[in-house]
């Protein structure tokens, strides 16, 4: 049987339609959405988000860009297949839109379904440029009296460029803001200590479920918005997006209500029914539920998957009904790895975040019987598989949890009081899900298999495919006519949302033949997914993480066909501009200061990639005379392993010095070199959380010179102020001066 692809590909030479023209203007604006004017904020025609363009099938898009800022853009129309040139993304694609100049995009409209846009340049996209598409159905797919745009994002008030500055400064640089610290009393306190040692031996980070501290959490760029149009006993379809720059959303109905999932990146696939969605950075799902005839007001939420915000519509009139809240996630744990998807490890069966949710219900509606669609809402079934209802989860009647739970709400609403916390979930997985026709190919075709290993250092903050990132390795080679099957396998602590350009692929599930397609699979931490396309689109199509923040620190290849290659104008562009834009091997500058009552200490550092520069300058007893300082060039070659090429200012003599720097087991940095005086140096460090704000910090040394050891000693017990301050006690211990004990402060920069 043909491939879906084709068949679309077949129906837009069969369409007729006219031009759906839009003309769409970028500007500056500011935007105050926390009570904090943005002056670097972005917009569509001084909107944010962007308007929602809608189409039917047979239409022939006309969208004239028109750059009115003083800083170049472009626009990618994510998840829409169209001709290479006009796929969005600056030199592989479609030229820079530089300021004061327009482009038109012209390309057909040959399949239906939610999709977005958003700017392919910079970080543009986490400062306003992002917006829905609707492109209606072929044919009716759900009978409903609301078909509403329900888009979410995350905002930030720092300019996004400072954010990656912060990250790269330290991956962990909002921590604190998020109140996601991990330390040893919280693992004692959460039963996990043997857990906190295991992932510590292993050199493995803390769970990690977003990077960025967010000031707001957005729906159709609002906190919060009242609907009171729509009625009881309506039918609702919600085209749900995910439109943010690094956040997952869990989005529920009410008190749990149950809905159903109709679409997924625009594709259709059987209905299942569930209460809880975990979307993915640039995921779309359709979602149709009936309004109760209860007289309530019905929340619709999304909340961030680290818990730290959330976003909310008030659907209805009458007394409220919440989601219920959930609990904050553990560094700790692994529960919130799976999202069920790609038929490897562990499947996640709507469970809990890593801490866990209190009692668990594995699957009642917690709505009414009025939730229900009749089959015929739906459409045309596939025979084959007698009809969907085989492929909706099970339900049973829990009123009486229910009420309960209003109760709490109502409490909550009345005077303050906390919510109960959520319940185990229904949330969707990736084997729940069946496509509407046979997706798998002829068996006959030539096939090509890849794996693609993600990987990065948070402690950099750089991400890598197979141990590079972009700037190393930008070519994934392929052949017209074949089938590519990829394999994903995430080797790091973090969920990414890994999305193909200008094609749908197989997420291969236990649905087999069946197996859903999509443009945006998420490859849950530690976790493998398997994936195949037929590759009919000749040109230069991106595939990289669509956490904005990894893509840019190198999370990216670009899918080239054998024997394409790009245009002049575009290398040439590429020549002219490039070099302005921000690469994953840009120099990021870092710094501290130490003031201590007996030492200061200047330590200055720039990380470019695998390369990184460190300059440490101490001076004890405010003493000229007892200056101290190295100045280290390190090169890695893995997370744990680097380089080192360098000089030291000691005792008065400046000697060069070669050697390697390397992470031992429980997360312990080992730099070891010899000088060119033959002196042999050892220096280790490791930093304890002992809380969340109080830290342990011991740098043992071995010094071996002409079959004499010298061994030194510093630590410090520092409390963290916030993200900038510290301050604490110090102890310094070496065989000349013996010991020492003192206090200060630091800064960082």
């Amino acid at each position: 049987m043909k491939n879906l692809i084709l068949l679309m590909t077949l129906f837009s030479s069969l369409a007729f339609g006219g031009e759906r023209k839009y003309e769409l203007n970028v500007e500056h604006v500011t935007k105050n959405i926390t009570g904090v004017d943005v002056t670097h904020a972005l917009a569509i025609n001084g909107s944010i988000p962007a308007p929602t363009l809608r189409f039917k099938v047979g239409d022939t898009a006309v969208i004239k860009v028109v750059n009115k800022t003083t800083e170049p853009t472009t626009l990618h129309w994510h998840g829409l297949l169209l001709p290479w040139d006009q796929d969005g993304p600056s030199f592989s694609n479609t030229k820079l839109i530089l300021p004061g100049t327009s482009h038109t995009f012209k390309f057909p409209i040959i399949h239906s379904g939610t999709f977005w846009y958003h700017s392919h340049t910079e970080l543009q996209e986490q400062r306003g440029l992002y917006g829905a598409i609707v492109i209606e159905d072929e044919k009716e797919i759900a009978k409903v009296d609301h078909d509403l745009v329900f888009l979410m994002s995350d905002w930030t008030n720092e300019r996004p460029m400072q954010v990656l500055k912060n990250l790269k400064k330290d991956g962990d640089y909002y921590a604190l803001k998020k109140k996601f610290l991990p330390s040893v009393l919280g693992a004692i306190r959460a039963g996990v200590v043997w857990d906190y040692i295991k992932a510590e031996w292993t050199r493995m980070g803390p769970m990690d479920l977003s990077d960025v501290g967010y000031d707001a959490f957005l729906i159709n760029g609002k906190q919060k918005e009242m609907l009171k149009n729509i009625k009881h006993g309506e039918k609702v379809r919600l085209r749900v997006i995910n439109a943010s720059a690094s956040t997952y959303f869990y989005f529920n109905i009410g008190n749990l209500r149950n809905f159903k999932v109709i679409t997924k990146d625009g594709i259709e696939v059987m209905p299942v029914e569930v209460n809880e969605l975990r979307v993915a950075i640039a995921e779309t799902y359709d979602i149709v539920f009936t309004m109760p005839h209860e007289m309530k007001t019905f929340e619709i939420k999304a909340t961030a998957q680290d818990i730290t915000g959330s976003a909310s519509w008030m659907v209805g009139n009458g007394p409220m009904e919440h989601v219920p809240m959930k609990m904050k996630p553990s560094p700790y744990g692994m529960g919130d790895m799976d999202h069920g998807g790609g038929g490897h490890g562990d499947h996640d069966d709507g469970g809990d975040d890593g801490g866990g949710h209190g009692d668990h219900d594995d699957g009642g509606d917690n709505g009414d019987e009025d939730d229900d669609f009749d089959n015929d809402d739906f459409g045309d079934e596939d025979e084959s598989d007698g009809g969907h209802d085989n492929h909706l989860i099970g339900k049973k009647e829990v009123e009486s949890q229910m009420e309960d739970d209003l109760m709490f709400a109502e409490m909550e609403e009345g005077n303050g009081m906390p919510m109960p916390p959520m319940k185990k979930t229904k949330r969707l997985t990736y084997d729940m899900l069946m496509a509407k026709k046979i997706t798998a190919f002829d068996p006959e075709l030539p096939t090509r298999e890849i794996t693609l290993e993600l990987s990065g250092d948070m402690d950099r903050y750089t991400w890598h495919i197979n141990g590079k990132p972009f700037s190393e390795e930008k070519y994934i080679m392929i052949k017209y006519g074949e089938v590519v099957k990829i394999k994903f396998v995430n080797k790091t602590m973090m969920h990414h949302p890994m999305h193909l350009h200008g094609h749908f692929f197989r997420v291969i599930n236990k649905m087999g033949k069946k197996s859903p397609l999509m443009h945006t699979v998420d490859v849950a931490p530690m976790q493998t997914v398997d994936i195949e396309f037929y590759a009919n689109e000749p040109g230069i199509w991106f595939l990289h993480c669509h956490n904005l923040y990894h893509m840019k620190m190198g999370m990216a290849r670009l899918v080239k066909y054998e024997g394409f290659e790009r245009p002049d104008d575009l290398i040439q562009q590429e020549m002219e501009w490039g070099p302005r834009l921000t690469h994953d091997n840009d120099a990021f500058g870092r710094g501290e200061v130490f003031l201590g009552s007996n030492n200061v200490e200047v330590n200055l550092g720039i990380n470019a990639g695998r390369y990184e520069v460190e300059l440490n300058i101490e001076i004890d007893e405010y003493d000229i005379d007892n200056l101290e300082a190295d100045l280290l060039f390190k090169r890695y070659f893995s997370r744990f392993l680097a380089g080192v090429i360098g000089a030291e200012y000691d005792e008065n003599s400046i000697y060069g010095l070669l050697g390697v720097q390397y992470m031992l087991p429980l997360n312990v940095e080992m730099l070891g070199y010899v000088r060119t005086d033959g002196k042999v140096i050892v220096k280790l460090r490791k930093e304890i959380p002992l809380t969340s704000r109080l830290a342990l910090e011991l740098e043992p040394t071995i010094e071996y010179l002409s079959n004499e050891i010298e061994f030194g000693m510093e630590a410090g017990l520092n409390y963290v102020i916030n993200e900038r301050w510290e301050a604490g006690i110090t102890y310094g211990y070496d065989e000349q001066e013996g010991h020492r004990v003192g206090f200060g402060i630091r800064f960082k920069f």
